[in-house]
């Protein structure tokens, strides 16, 4: 037993390094893996956000051709009078609110 006791003493005294050494590869190793998650976590973020910008450019142009591709509706020209001069077509009445 004392035997055994002195070889593991005497392994213990000669191989700390070893140790050590495994110890601290594998915290440099976690650290590594917790940068490289926290970075992953990052990018993945990003590309969401530029998902949803590059969606709500896409629906801007649709919105822009369509209204590029419309000027030539009559109907669309009466709208567009209405709405931004306040034109009102023959037979309407227009009504005028006051403003409190």
């Amino acid at each position: 037993m004392s035997q055994g006791k002195a070889t593991l003493l005497s392994w213990l005294q000669q191989g700390w390094w070893v140790f050590l050494f495994c110890s601290l590869i594998g915290l440099t190793y976690l650290h590594a893996l917790k940068s490289r998650n926290a970075a992953l976590d990052e990018m993945a973020y990003r590309f969401r956000e530029m998902e949803k910008e590059q969606m709500l450019a896409l629906q801007e142009k649709d919105d822009l051709q369509m209204r590029i591709a419309s000027r030539q509706d009559p109907a669309w020209i009466e709208m567009v009078l209405m709405r931004e001069i306040g034109v009102v077509p023959e037979g309407w009445i227009k009504v005028h609110f006051k403003g409190s």
